[in-house]
């Protein structure tokens, strides 16, 4: 019974780590917003820039949290101005997508550049 059980647990978490892989994304705003909130924030007081702060973090926190479900470490040696600038571009392009979209658009960019430095 109890090789039972510790079969089961080890069955259940494979599971949970092969749902989670597939995870939809929650909280993530429109390119289109975003470019909005970093309008909003340019020379203004400090208020109108909560929304802006928020979503930083947030992407942050989202392409970090990819970084570490990653086998690369795709963000190592990449600063935070330099992920805005690039999400900044991203967006303008293509203000109909969401931010999740552009963190594994930014992973995947990353992933190449940092392939191409190591390979040769």
């Amino acid at each position: 019974m109890k090789m039972f059980m510790i079969l089961l647990l080890g069955c259940s978490l494979l599971a949970a780590s092969a749902f989670s892989a597939a995870a939809e994304s929650r909280g993530s705003r429109s390119c289109r917003k975003w470019m909005e909130e970093r309008h909003q924030a340019e020379g203004r007081d400090d208020l109108n820039k909560v929304p802006i702060l928020i979503t930083k973090s947030w992407f942050l926190g989202y392409v970090s949290g990819r970084a570490s479900l990653s086998s690369q470490d795709f963000l190592k040696g990449t600063d935070d101005e330099s992920i805005f600038l690039w999400l900044d571009n991203y967006c303008r392009e293509r203000p109909l997508l969401d931010l999740d979209s552009a963190g594994i658009a930014l992973e995947q960019e990353l992933k190449q550049m940092k392939e191409g430095r190591s390979g040769r």
